[in-house]
């Protein structure tokens, strides 16, 4: 039993360096002009994005036999296979090969691991006799956009259980953590603090985008030195990894834009750091919220992709801003929902995690009804600090088919300015434009011998999903926002035809377009959904 725990312990321990080298730089040219990046490696595989390579057992094999440069790093670093050293020295040119072993990435695998979930250590350091040398990946290594990123292997070896080990340093390919990174704002920032940072890929594109200075920091040691790799890869200087809890290691400072990616899933007892939420998965979003009146500085902006709830009487969104305190009239709030899910379902998820059984779905269950929880809704949470005297907002949307950053961005734009009490008469003399891709659902039912309409409906997938009951005239003043009809005009139109009553106030026949320019079913010129968009 010891041999075998000092055995994994091996397997976890780091072996990349994490001093200043001229590999760095080597190596980050050799991938790049490898084309180690996302586009050929789907290619050469024939997949549709590197998350697939998550699902290793369906993936182990697929360019065997195939030994030319690409190739030897798709099955090193992507695939965790062991290669035959003179496989990788007639593929890899001999200075890329020693600074890979300089780095940390290359270790010789003698053992009967194929693939190993980590290295296993050199027993001896000598190769059995009869058999070829064999070398194989320390970590993962994928291309995210420009970047190239360390993580810990996913694939698992031979007479491994598959477990992770509570500090797991997970890949930042999987669907989450691509869409954590795809949806932040790419416009370059003062300072940026990333929280929960994992591989600190967030504050390494942020940097990659113009960013001033970027701080990631994580709980975990391991992800810390993983981060601090990586930024040492990507030649990236202008950002300071740090191992702290949270805001515990930045002190006073301030940032203009703080992005957290944290666990969030409920557990029953403790788990690995990267999904320990705590009892209702809201623990550690909850305590990053709670810093955000004394680090987000006044225009600034927070990004979160989590898991909330949604209990009696308080959704998800506005739980959040008793969480701010006696600051939350200075901060608006957005919850983008990308999906909902039902907590008996939360339940059975937790339990298959876990590898428990109906006990554990049972006590989910029962722990999530105490907590009065009747929602549970993943997706993202965007909290701004108003820098001017304002009222706030708070929202919630849905995504859509193609709700992306700039849809988030144009929403943000317009809920701050439509906020604002002048708004109402910027608005007056607008020329709103409806969107062709909207839809007006109509439901009739049976009254005596008669089939009526009786509710309408305003659908629409773009910017996000959403619909509104509407009045039925609503289906003729849409079709006469054509652009060339004001505000005020289309007023007049609706009094004429007896739609609205002849005495309707100016600023209450606003506030039901500004309804529906908020849903995305209108368009006005300051506010015109991005370009190429579904629907144009």
């Amino acid at each position: 039993m010891g041999s075998r725990t000092e055995e994994l312990n091996s397997v976890r321990a780091l072996r990349l360096r994490l001093e200043p080298s001229p590999h760095f730089a080597f190596m980050r040219d050799f991938l790049s002009s490898s084309d180690f990046y996302e586009p050929p490696i789907c290619r050469r595989v024939g997949i549709t994005g590197l998350d697939k390579f998550l699902a290793a057992d369906r993936m182990r094999g697929i360019l065997s036999g195939e030994s030319d440069r690409l190739a030897v790093l798709i099955s090193l670093f992507l695939l965790g296979e062991s290669l035959e050293a003179k496989v990788l020295e007639s593929a890899i040119p001999a200075g890329a090969v020693e600074a890979m072993k300089e780095l940390g990435l290359l270790i010789q695998d003698p053992t009967g691991f194929a693939p190993p979930l980590a290295p296993p250590p050199n027993r001896g350091g000598e190769t059995p006799a009869g058999e070829p040398t064999k070398i194989c990946a320390s970590v993962a290594l994928c291309p995210v956009g420009e970047l190239f990123i360390a993580s810990d292997r996913w694939t698992v070896a031979q007479g491994n259980d598959g477990e992770l080990w509570e500090d797991f340093v997970i890949p930042a390919i999987t669907p989450n953590s691509s869409q954590f990174i795809a949806t932040l704002p790419k416009e370059p920032c003062e300072s940026l603090l990333d929280l929960c940072s994992g591989t600190g890929v967030a504050a390494l594109d942020a940097s990659r985008c113009g960013c001033h200075a970027s701080w990631a920091v994580d709980i975990t040691e391991r992800s810390t030195q993983m981060a601090e790799f990586n930024r040492l890869l990507n030649g990236l200087d202008n950002v300071r990894t740090m191992q702290g809890d949270l805001y515990d290691c930045v002190g006073d400072l301030t940032f203009d834009r703080i992005v957290a990616h944290p666990p969030y899933m409920p557990v029953l007892s403790r788990a690995q750091a990267f999904y320990d939420g705590g009892a209702d998965g809201e623990q550690v979003t909850r305590r990053i919220v709670m810093g955000l009146p004394r680090h987000l500085r006044p225009g600034g902006r927070f990004y979160c992709l989590t898991q909330g709830s949604d209990r009696e009487g308080a959704p998800f969104e506005k739980r959040v801003r008793d969480w701010l305190g006696e600051a939350e009239a200075e901060f608006d709030a957005l919850f983008i929902v990308r999906q909902d899910q039902a907590p008996r379902d939360a339940a059975l998820q937790y339990a298959v995690k876990s590898k428990g059984g109906g006990v554990e779905v049972q006590q989910m269950r029962e722990s999530l009804k105490e907590l009065g929880v009747q929602n549970m809704t993943y997706g993202w949470l965007i909290i701004q600090r108003r820098n001017e005297a304002r009222p706030v907002f708070t929202a919630r949307r849905s995504v859509g088919r193609n709700s992306t950053r700039k849809e988030i961005a144009w929403l943000l734009k317009w809920e701050t300015a439509a906020v604002k009490p002048e708004f109402i008469d910027r608005l007056a003399d607008a020329h709103p434009v409806a969107r062709p891709s909207f839809e007006l659902h109509t439901v009739h039912r049976l009254k005596g011998e008669d089939l009526l309409p009786e509710e309408f409906k305003l659908k629409t997938e773009y910017p996000f999903s959403l619909e509104c009951q509407v009045q039925p005239w609503v289906g003729f003043l849409l079709p006469q926002c054509d652009g060339k009809s004001s505000v005020r005009e289309l007023l007049e139109f609706c009094k004429r035809n007896n739609f609205v009553h002849v005495e309707t106030p100016l600023p209450e026949f606003i506030k039901l377009l500004a309804i529906f320019i908020s849903g995305g079913f209108l368009e006005v010129e300051e506010f015109r959904l991005p370009e190429g968009a579904a629907g144009r």
